[in-house]
């Protein structure tokens, strides 16, 4: 077989899902390839155009791009066609992976400002601005985004990890936290300070007086269920409008982490290790936009030029 129908290529990806669950991808990547997968052959299917096909698949991006679609969306999504692609190959549907040798859209690597320490203030004011002598008598959205904003800005961690946390993940007296499957499947543990630590202990005392405080995750949400990932994106957006901050996604809260943590004259290795990091390059992305003020302050401590 050289290739397959539009129908017959979506009616397959249900087995494609239980492989993809089998080898152990995250949710999010599994929902972001069936979504792929959901749009692709409806596409083909209109332009009359085989799925298999390489030019159908640079077609199909072609439009997105023109469209004006982001690259990073068009990456993924061609990227979930090949993958896919690769294993009916690989399952015997196909005879040959056609889109073997195509490359991904080119992203581009805009530079990411962190946030000031008044901007993280700010942010942080805009959840603890309700203070109360008794930790129970305030909200519980504002102890648990004052709880996530000093945990994400203090140790990098991603949106998605954060929303993964249970209360077993937590060890508060020895200031440290499991990341039990980071991105790529990896773990590891991060510690946190004492402000961090108080403020996940005053969310906690908040959290066990909710109707729902037996559920497994440790964000609660306020209508009786978890926190979830887009729920805690708006959240944390809308505080940004507060205070003021322009351009605020929280994915900033990580190059942020990232540059105090440098700035501080902490090491790159122990970055690469906080952030969950093995690319060098990883790190390099992430701290460029103030590498140039680091590298001019570290040179006025070195002085090399006094002789």
């Amino acid at each position: 077989m050289t290739d397959l129908t539009a129908s017959a290529a979506r009616d397959l990806t249900g087995e494609w899902r239980l492989a993809l669950t089998a080898e152990r991808k995250s949710p999010m990547t599994i929902a972001l390839y069936l979504d792929a997968l959901s749009r692709y052959p409806n596409w083909v299917k209109t332009q009359d155009l085989p799925p298999m096909r390489r030019t159908s698949l640079q077609t199909w991006i072609t439009d997105m791009l023109t469209a004006g679609r982001s690259p990073s969306t068009a990456r993924i999504r061609q990227q979930a066609v090949r993958r896919y692609a690769a294993w009916l190959t690989a399952v015997g549907h196909l005879d040959a992976a056609p889109f073997q040798g195509m490359t991904s859209p080119k992203l581009d690597q805009p530079v990411v400002d962190p946030l000031t320490v008044a901007q993280v203030r700010a942010l942080l004011a805009t959840a603890s601005s309700i203070r109360q002598p008794d930790p129970e008598a305030r909200s519980l959205r504002h102890v648990r985004d004052e709880a996530i904003i000093r945990l994400m800005a203090e140790t990098g961690i991603r949106l998605s990890e954060v929303i993964a946390l249970t209360a077993r993940d937590l060890d508060l007296d020895a200031g440290l936290v499991t990341i039990q499957r980071g991105k790529d499947g990896r773990g590891r543990v991060i510690p946190v300070g004492p402000a961090t630590t108080a403020a996940i202990r005053t969310y906690l005392a908040v959290r066990r007086t909710q109707p729902h405080a037996d559920r497994e995750e440790l964000w609660l949400g306020e209508r009786r269920c978890g926190l979830a990932a887009d729920a805690l994106y708006r959240s944390l957006r809308r505080r940004a409008d507060l205070a003021g901050i322009a351009g605020f996604r929280p994915h900033r809260l990580r190059h942020t982490a990232a540059h105090r943590w440098l700035a501080a004259g902490g090491s790159e290795s122990g970055l690469m290790a906080m952030a969950g990091w093995t690319r060098v390059e990883m790190l390099i992305r992430y701290t460029r936009a103030h590498a140039g003020e680091r590298a001019a302050t570290e040179a006025r401590r070195l002085d090399l030029g006094s002789l």
